[in-house]
C-alpha cells in the first residue's frame, strides 16, 4: 500500500481544560485510501468512525471518514493547545499525526463570537502606542445594526471578561478557549438575561495584564512597583471606545470579571472607573495584599463584588507565607471591615471527571472551571442563588 498523507479538518469543542478536537473530517479519493482510514489506530480510544460528507455528517456515498475520539482531561493527543513553559502561554499545537496531515482548525463555539479589528492608538504606560485585539459576541437580536439604532438603543447588559495570563497574545481566539469563555455566551449564563440576553466583551493582552512595563515583567516581581501595569489605561480606553461605539449597551449593567492575571485587571479597572460597572466577579485574583491601601479598599467598596477561589491555590495563596490573608482572602477581610457589599465563594478544591467518569482534581488556581461553569451559588434566606443570577440582578445607579 502507498504511503498515505491525507488531509483532515479538526473541529474543536471547548472544555474545562482547554480546546479539544470533537472530531477529525478526513479527506479521502482511492478505495485503498478510505481501507486504510477503517484500519487506522488512533493514539486513544475512538467513539465513533463514519462514513461522511464534508461536514462530518453521516453519508454512505460521502468521500470523507470522519472519526470522534474520546476526550478527558488525563487524553493529552485530542487537546489543540499546548503549554509554553519558556513564555508561559497557551499556543495551538500542530495536530497532525502519522499519515494524516491537519490542514484546517475550527471551532463553532469560538465563531460565535466575532472577529473585529483592534482598537489602535491606544497609549501604555510611557506613552508609546499600542493596540489591543478583542472578540466580542452580541445576542441574535443586537446584530441587525438599524434595530441598535432604534427601540434597541441602551438595552443590552454586557460581560466584560479579562482572561489569565496563559491566553494573551495575538490571538483572542485564545483568550476564549484557554479557560472555556465562550459558555458566556451559552444559555446557562444567557438564562439569567432572559429579555435581552448579555453581550460579552473579551479583550486580550499582547503580553498579560500584570506587565509593568510592556515587556513581560510581572509587577508582582517588585513590590514597590504598587501594583502597576502597563496596560491599564489602554484598557480602560478600549471598554470606554466598545461603549461609545456600541449604542445597544445598557450603561446600567456592565460586569466586569476575569481569573489570575485578569482577576488582578478586573480590580485595576474598578479602581479606575468605578462609576462604570454594577458588578464585578473576579476569580483566583492576583491583586496582591501589598497594594490594597485604605483608598483604593474604599474605591472598591462601591462596586458590587463576588470573589472567588480556592483554598489549595498554589499559584495565588490565600494565605501568606507569614500566616496573614493574602490575594482575594486578605482583599474580603479588607471589603467586609468597610461594610461593602461582597461574595466569596472560598472552595476546597477544583474537581472534575475523567474520560470514564471517574473524579479528578485539577490545579487549585483553576477556580474559573467552575466559575464558568454556573457552579458558584450561596444560599440567600434559605434560597440557592447562582453567580450569573446574582450579577443580572445589579443595576448601576
Amino acid at each position: 500500500m502507498k504511503e498515505m498523507k491525507l488531509p483532515f479538518t479538526a473541529v474543536l469543542m471547548p472544555e474545562d481544560y482547554g480546546p479539544v478536537i470533537r472530531c477529525m473530517i478526513i479527506s479521502w479519493k482511492e478505495p485503498e485510501e478510505l481501507e486504510w482510514l477503517e484500519h487506522y489506530r488512533f493514539p486513544g480510544e475512538i467513539l465513533s468512525r463514519i462514513r461522511s460528507d464534508e461536514y462530518g455528517h453521516p453519508d454512505p456515498m460521502g468521500m470523507y471518514y470522519t472519526i470522534f475520539p474520546v476526550n478527558g482531561p488525563e487524553i493529552e493527543w485530542t487537546k489543540a493547545f499546548q503549554w509554553i513553559e519558556k513564555t508561559e502561554k497557551n499556543v495551538y499545537r500542530d495536530l497532525s499525526l502519522k499519515g494524516l496531515e491537519c490542514k484546517r482548525v475550527v471551532c463553532p463555539a469560538a465563531d460565535r463570537f466575532i472577529k473585529r479589528r483592534a482598537y489602535t492608538k491606544l497609549k501604555g504606560a510611557d506613552g508609546r502606542q499600542l493596540s489591543l485585539k478583542y472578540r466580542d459576541y452580541l445576542p441574535e437580536k443586537y446584530r441587525d445594526r438599524k434595530g441598535v439604532r432604534g427601540v434597541l438603543k441602551g438595552t443590552m447588559p454586557l460581560i466584560i471578561w479579562l482572561h489569565g495570563a496563559g491566553e494573551g497574545g495575538k490571538d483572542p481566539s485564545i483568550a476564549l478557549l484557554g479557560n472555556r469563555v465562550t459558555a458566556l455566551a451559552e444559555e446557562t449564563v444567557q438564562m439569567y438575561f432572559p429579555e435581552t440576553g448579555a453581550g460579552v466583551l473579551v479583550p486580550q493582552c499582547p503580553t498579560m495584564w500584570m506587565d509593568v512595563d510592556g515587556k513581560a515583567h510581572y509587577n508582582v516581581a517588585k513590590l514597590s512597583s504598587d501594583g502597576a501595569s502597563y496596560y491599564t489605561a489602554a484598557l480602560a480606553e478600549l471598554i470606554r471606545r466598545y461603549i461609545k461605539y456600541h449604542p445597544e449597551v445598557d450603561r446600567s449593567r456592565i460586569y466586569i470579571g476575569g481569573c489570575s492575571n485578569g482577576g488582578y485587571m478586573t480590580i485595576k479597572m474598578i479602581l479606575e472607573m468605578p462609576e462604570l460597572f454594577a458588578a464585578a466577579f473576579p476569580c483566583c485574583m492576583a491583586y496582591h495584599a501589598a497594594w490594597m491601601t485604605p483608598e483604593r479598599i474604599r474605591t472598591l467598596a462601591k462596586v458590587p463584588m463576588w470573589l472567588t477561589a480556592a483554598a489549595n491555590d498554589e499559584t495565588v495563596p490565600l494565605i501568606s507565607e507569614t500566616g496573614e490573608p493574602a490575594y482575594s482572602d486578605a482583599l474580603v477581610e479588607k471589603l467586609r471591615a468597610v461594610s461593602a457589599e461582597v461574595i466569596y465563594s472560598r472552595l476546597p478544591q477544583v474537581l472534575g471527571f475523567t474520560s470514564t467518569g471517574l473524579p479528578y482534581e485539577y490545579f487549585g488556581h483553576w477556580s474559573w472551571i467552575p466559575l464558568l461553569q454556573d457552579q458558584i451559588t450561596k444560599e440567600f434566606g434559605g434560597e440557592e442563588i447562582h453567580l450569573y443570577e446574582w450579577l443580572a440582578s445589579k443595576h448601576k445607579a
